[in-house]
């Protein structure tokens, strides 16, 4: 088993990493002496990046110009005292976009976990617990959280199976709203590394053959539409002194356009549920839910759904606009912009705060979006993960079930 598992291995890379932290969230008041927001990234981020990758022979991938997966492990210092170190394993999948004899370019997005260091709970002053203190980080409310890589790579051919390696992309980690607070660390970072091939010298140029047969073989497809109703569930907070978790419940309707094997786009509606919304007092002056009424809880979208195919998984970026949100209404404001009932009117689509949407008292934005994965099983059933987030803020991580057709 040992012997056939190292047969099945391409390639080992080792690489190192430095970058700077988006000033998005909590990031810039933490690492700035004055405990005042500074709007600048926040340098240097530096890490180390360790890379398995396997080539088994699936038609899946070999659709994907013959792309390969593997597994990571990613070490991160994030060069403040207060923000802490971070481990993160990770699968990924790596997806040639352009191959020569001794060039290759492509991108490597992954999906894992994120163990850190340093979260509220280890850094808030003793005795200070659950107060807006100075001199704690208020990036990060647990220890296990989401972990995305995702990059862009070239390689260049040196010598006989080894390559120089040089990557840049972006790495986010955050618990996905599970446990506040939640505004996470979005990582931009440029790559240099080494990379080794096993058992095949001259991989680039044979594979560039074998990329034009194989994408040629799989190039039209039996079936042209499909429609697809889906539900999740799972859980959120929404601000962390208040320590209450709610429920979040998300359905949807979508048709899709396939345009090749490995490709498909598609439109659809989602509905929202949103157990934080409903009528309920607080004292803590982050979300103004004394105004809630029954239908505050559910908000509706339309959605742009480009998703990619590789196999019987999917997984997209949907791209929404809420046609109906209640929520904006709830947000803190002025009286002066208040209605008599104490709400906040507002049109479908309003200028807001891009960067803080979705954070506790900011107001969620008609913008929002879905990384959506999927696995297909027989009986035209499958599973869905999905992570709904605002640009950089993560709303709710979900769990379901869905039907296609």
């Amino acid at each position: 088993m040992i012997f056939s598992l190292i047969l099945l291995i391409n390639s080992v890379s080792v690489s190192l990493q430095g970058g700077a932290v988006m000033p998005d969230g909590k990031v810039d008041k933490v690492v700035s002496a004055d405990n005042q927001a500074t709007g600048k990234w926040y340098a240097p981020v530096l890490g180390v990046d360790v890379n398995v990758d396997f080539a088994p022979d699936w038609k899946a991938l070999q659709q994907w110009n013959n792309a390969t997966i593997g597994v990571g492990l990613s070490y991160w210092n994030m060069g403040h005292e207060m923000l802490g170190h971070a481990i993160a394993p990770y699968i990924y999948m790596d997806i040639p976009l352009v191959k020569r004899p001794r060039f290759e370019l492509g991108l490597r997005p992954g999906l894992g976990a994120a163990f850190v260091t340093k979260t509220y709970r280890n850094t808030v002053p003793d005795g200070h617990m659950f107060v807006d203190v100075v001199g704690a980080n208020q990036c990060v409310g647990s220890v296990t959280n989401l972990y995305f890589p995702e990059e862009l790579y070239m390689h260049f051919l040196i010598a006989k199976g080894w390559s120089i390696g040089l990557a840049a992309g972006w790495y986010h980690i955050s618990n996905g709203s599970i446990r506040q607070p939640n505004s996470g660390y979005n990582i931009f970072a440029a790559e240099l590394g080494v990379k080794k091939r096993m058992g095949d010298d001259n991989y680039l140029t044979r594979n560039t053959d074998k990329v034009t047969n194989t994408s040629a073989e799989h190039n039209s497809m039996a079936k042209k539409w499909s429609v697809a109703v889906a539900g999740t569930m799972g859980g959120r907070q929404v601000y962390y002194r208040d320590q209450q978790t709610f429920m979040v419940v998300s359905m949807h309707a979508s048709a899709y356009w396939h345009a090749h094997n490995i490709f498909r786009l598609g439109a659809g509606v989602d509905v929202f549920y949103d157990g934080a919304y409903v009528q309920r007092e607080t004292h803590f002056g982050k979300t103004n839910l004394a105004a809630a009424q029954p239908g505050d809880c559910w908000r509706l979208g339309l959605s742009l759904q480009p998703e990619f195919v590789v196999g019987n998984f999917t997984a997209g970026l949907h791209l929404g606009a809420y046609m109906y949100d209640p929520v904006k209404e709830l947000e803190p404001a002025s009286e002066a912009v208040k209605t008599p009932s104490g709400r906040i009117d507002k049109p479908v689509f309003y200028k807001y705060d891009l960067l803080n949407a979705g954070s506790a008292g900011y107001p969620d934005g008609w913008l929002y979006t879905e990384v959506v994965l999927r696995y297909h099983l027989p009986y035209h059933l499958f599973v869905q993960a999905m992570m709904k987030s605002h640009l950089t803020k993560v709303e709710f991580v979900s769990l379901g079930l869905g039907f296609y057709y």
